[in-house]
């Protein structure tokens, strides 16, 4: 398992000081300034990245939201897309570090795992197991947990990315369990984009080192491939943790621990109807913190993560109203833990593997209505969990299950500037029973230039094989009457494109969630158990401006209030931030340069022994050349540009109230073309 159940709550201690917080006005007045004189006039010569104008953007075509192509101002949700120009300009390395730009989400690092929050909902001791991460639409969340990965143990090359489409809200009508909050959804980009072969080397603080090559090219029999792989070793620094500062634990020094070992390989295969994909990724972290009672600054401590999948896909428009999808998958999981105690090594381990496969058809009936309908099974024929120490084996089960789903849409254009969507899909679990969950759409375009979306969706997340079967005689017991969380949105999205160059966001949510599910004390037995405990309530205000300016001067804005509470106790959630808000611009600098940077302001977030985190406020810089003699480009990446020392809420297993994130680092990377 990636977590051991701990009942005691550790003791408590004051929490780091932010001293960046008073450059917060200055910084905002300067990228202000910028803008203006930005927007006064550039020259800028021809550039290897593509400089999407705001036309350009809007029109491009998702499949997320509603599993057939359509622009974000058609879809039946609130929609981000992230480019592969935006990619390419402020820097993004990871998954995380792309979603910290992004509108309501919101990131944290336990020296283990990087975890992402959105709309103030984030479980601390827990996994997003209530996001869904696809990989050009194949699910990568783990069977085990549930979770998703967003850091090193991705592993996916960003610089192969097309696109990253965003979708909020609940997603169980398309999707099945887990797409409670969003759907993200990493686009390859096509073997003929690459055309060629791209190296990239990169290096710079704590040690680190990075590879990745990627080859694409379509070739006259109409075979198209994209290879990719990377390969990074990161040593890591030397961590202090004020909490274990005692003689006998090395004065609260824990070193040599905090290294990350990761590679990834990715092959797509597109000839004519077939698309063959593979993905295999592995990542082996050690473990800084002393998580989990561990011995303090003991090495040993790591986890390795290991995830696989390959999927054959057919499609096909068998007539000028008809299309068809057919899929089938093979997918692999695996995790090793070893921790080191005082007199004795525990360990722990998941083996996943399971198989399925999902048939889709469209058939637009008339021109002003599309009926989707789909169904989906899949077979779990390895879900292994177990724990040991050297004398004893504690756990050792297999708990295999299958799902077989079915989901129907339906979208009806009422006027030629309103349509109307409904989705409706049932999962039915061989262990946890079954869930039905709906989703409801109203897209009005009352002027060419707006959209108001009327959005309203359930969805749920099934108990996870951790959460019903693990026992432990001292400690932990079962539980097989666990019921899936469900979660009830009302959205409203106001789209407004202001002008040629600009464009805003705004958007008001509401939601519930019943059934969460926790962990407790049995009363009777004094065991820990996973039960349906909790309810949530939360709402917010999301606001968000992009601007596309002339000359390849791009810049975005956006700002959120959240306020989610567990309804029961009437407290607010744990690692929920009230405030966020985020800018970034990026524009042309002299002729052979661009620059980008990102600003982030985050108010205090309540940890789970009830201190606050402070406020922090993060500024991050890119700069690199354009493409040199047609294939040489040069990068700098500083992140954390001022050395903000801020800490971020760690989780029960921890003896920190807040874990330190990174303070300034950065990345000098060199790509060459062939």
């Amino acid at each position: 398992m990636k977590q051991k159940t701990w009942d005691a709550i550790l003791t408590a201690n004051k929490r780091r000081k932010c001293g960046m917080r008073h450059t917060c006005l200055i910084l905002l007045h300067v990228y202000i300034s910028i803008c203006l004189i930005s927007h006064g006039g550039l020259t800028q010569s021809e550039q290897d990245i593509k400089d999407f104008s705001l036309n350009a953007l809007l029109n491009i075509k998702i499949s997320t939201a509603a599993k057939y192509a359509q622009k974000v101002s058609e879809a039946p949700a609130s929609v981000t897309i992230i480019t592969s120009e935006d990619i390419e300009r402020y820097g993004y390395r990871t998954l995380d570090e792309i979603l910290m730009s992004v509108r309501g989400f919101y990131t944290r690092n336990d020296r283990n795992y990087v975890y992402v929050g959105l709309r103030g909902f984030s479980r601390l001791t827990d996994y997003d197991n209530r996001i869904l991460v696809l990989l050009d639409g194949h699910t990568l969340n783990e069977d085990i947990y549930g979770a998703p990965s967003f850091g090193t143990d991705l592993g996916i090359d960003p610089n192969i990315i097309e696109r990253v489409e965003i979708v909020r809200g609940p997603g169980s009508a398309l999707y099945g369990t887990g797409a409670m909050f969003a759907i993200i959804n990493i686009i390859t980009k096509k073997g003929n984009i690459i055309d060629g072969l791209n190296l990239r080397a990169e290096t710079g603080s704590y040690g680190r080192l990075q590879g990745s090559v990627a080859f694409g090219k379509k070739f006259n029999n109409g075979i198209e491939i994209l290879l990719s792989g990377l390969w990074g070793d990161i040593k890591g620094q030397d961590l202090y943790f004020k909490e274990h500062d005692d003689p006998s634990t090395s004065n609260g020094w824990a070193k040599n621990l905090d290294w990350d070992k990761y590679y990834c390989g990715l092959a797509k295969i597109t000839f004519a109807d077939f698309t063959l994909q593979g993905l295999i990724t592995s990542r082996e972290k050690g473990i800084p913190t002393g998580a989990w009672e561990m011995a303090f600054n003991a090495p040993g401590a790591k986890s390795l993560d290991e995830r696989r999948f390959i999927e054959l896909k057919y499609e096909n428009k068998i007539s000028v109203d008809k299309h068809i999808m057919l899929r089938g998958y093979f997918d692999h999981y695996d995790y090793r833990g070893t921790y080191p105690y005082e007199d004795i090594n525990w360990f722990d381990a998941n083996d996943g593997n399971w198989l399925g496969g999902e048939l889709q058809f469209y058939w637009d009936i008339r021109s002003d209505n599309r009926l989707t309908v789909g169904t989906e099974y899949q077979d779990h024929i390895r879900a292994d969990y177990r724990n040991w120490d050297e004398d004893t084996t504690y756990f050792d089960n297999n708990f295999p299950f299958n799902i077989l789903s079915l989901y129907l849409q339906d979208e009806y254009q009422l006027m030629e500037n309103l349509s109307l969507t409904f989705s409706i899909r049932h999962d039915k679990y061989s262990t946890v029973g079954s869930s039905t969950t709906p989703r409801g759409a109203i897209v009005y375009n009352p002027l060419k230039s707006g959209t108001i979306k009327l959005l309203y969706g359930e969805a749920f997340r099934a108990p996870n094989i951790y959460e019903v079967h693990y026992e432990d005689p001292d400690e932990a017991k079962g539980n097989p009457a666990l019921k899936p969380e469900k979660i009830k949105t009302l959205e409203v999205v106001w789209e407004q494109r202001l002008s040629n160059t600009l464009f805003g966001i705004v958007a008001l949510y509401n939601y519930e969630i019943t059934n969460l599910i926790d962990q407790t004390i049995d009363p009777s037995d004094s065991l820990s158990q996973f039960q349906n405990l909790s309810k949530v309530k939360a709402k917010g205000l999301e606001l968000e401006l992009n601007a596309r300016l002339k000359r390849g001067v791009q810049g975005y804005v956006n700002y959120i209030f959240q306020n989610a509470e567990d309804a029961n106790l009437k407290k607010k959630l744990t690692n929920s931030p009230s405030h966020i808000m985020k800018i970034g611009l990026t524009y042309p600098l002299m002729k052979y340069f661009y620059a980008s940077a990102e600003l982030l302001y985050e108010t205090e977030r309540i940890t789970v022994y009830g201190t606050k985190t402070d406020p922090y406020f993060l500024t991050n810089v890119y700069l690199s050349t354009k493409l040199l003699f047609n294939h040489l480009k040069f990068s700098l990446l500083v992140r954390n540009l001022f050395d903000v020392n801020y800490s971020l809420p760690g989780g029960f297993e921890h003896k920190q109230h807040a874990i330190p994130q990174n303070g300034q680092n950065f990345t000098v990377a060199l790509k060459y073309r062939f």
